[in-house]
């Protein structure tokens, strides 16, 4: 295996075949940055279509010992199921990353792990990459071209950070390094954030009258676009990343009640200024 930015590993094993980790692997495969990828999934039916379109090579059970045949091992699972394999451990020499948006519960379980013992190498990385749709038959070739991929490593020099920041890099991404405290801060705020804001629309609308679902236009669908992603992902997140997120949703709180206390009031400069401000700020967004 080479750790310039020419790498090539032979054999990767992925675990989880869904939009991240199957794109991930196609991407792999057309760069030629992988030699044999084999992996595995939970769900029988995914895993036969990652079969055949080409995201695995072959399947092999997710063990210790399978592990250990691969240069690499990606995790493209759920974080609670992250949390529970880190945790578990690898076999000594195993170089492992990930692809979860959440990062510093992962680190806390490998190095509970490291300190019962295990003996692996982990990388965790976050790409900033997607949309609402799951599942390897969403998956395809140049997700990650030009997306940030964030790296958030136990230890700020880690020689492993190399091998997989070349790997980001080789599919497209631009590789920037962050905390994992800081990361899962961040992300709260502007990630998940939005998706519990998202759902919680929805469900508003569906308590008032789920009939005028059907009859909202394109502000409703297109604001509340990701409430289509996997509920067992982002129920995942918001129970791995609780304390940021309850800080989160308590900010959105109170910018809501401001909202409402204006709209209350009939406080129509207060509104539009506020509005003003917010929209200037988003039309900068890129």
């Amino acid at each position: 295996m080479d750790c310039s930015d020419d790498i090539r590993f032979d054999r990767v094993y992925l675990l989880g075949t869904g939009l991240i980790g199957g794109s991930l692997a196609l991407d792999l495969h057309a760069n030629g940055l992988a030699g044999t990828i084999v992996g595995s999934d939970d769900d029988p039916e995914s895993l036969q279509m990652a079969l055949d379109m080409g995201i695995l090579d072959g399947h092999l059970p997710p063990t210790r010992e399978n592990f250990r045949t691969c240069d690499l091992v990606i995790l493209a699972i759920p974080v609670l199921n992250l949390v529970e394999i880190l945790a578990d451990g690898f076999d000594a020499g195993t170089l492992v990353t990930d692809v979860g948006s959440v990062k510093y519960p992962l680190v806390e379980a490998y190095l509970e792990s490291i300190k019962h013992g295990a003996d692996y190498d982990f990388v965790p990385g976050h790409p900033i990459a997607g949309d609402e749709r799951s599942g390897p038959d969403s998956a395809r070739r140049g997700l990650f071209r030009g997306a940030r991929a964030i790296i958030t490593p136990v230890a700020e020099n880690d020689p492993n950070i190399a091998p997989v920041a070349a790997m980001w890099r080789g599919v497209g991404a631009r590789v920037e390094i962050m905390d994992p405290e800081y990361h899962d801060s961040v992300f709260a705020w502007v990630s998940h954030l939005p998706h519990m804001v998202a759902y919680g629309i929805v469900d508003a609308v569906l308590e008032k009258d789920r009939s005028w679902v059907s009859l909202s236009g394109g502000g409703l669908r297109d604001y509340t676009r990701v409430a289509a992603s996997s509920p067992r992902m982002w129920a995942d997140i918001a129970v791995a990343n609780k304390s940021l997120l309850l800080e989160a949703l308590g900010g959105f709180r109170a910018s809501i009640d401001k909202i409402y206390t204006a709209v209350e009031s009939g406080d129509h400069d207060r509104l539009e200024e506020t509005f003003r401000r917010i929209a200037s700020v988003r039309r900068e967004m890129k």
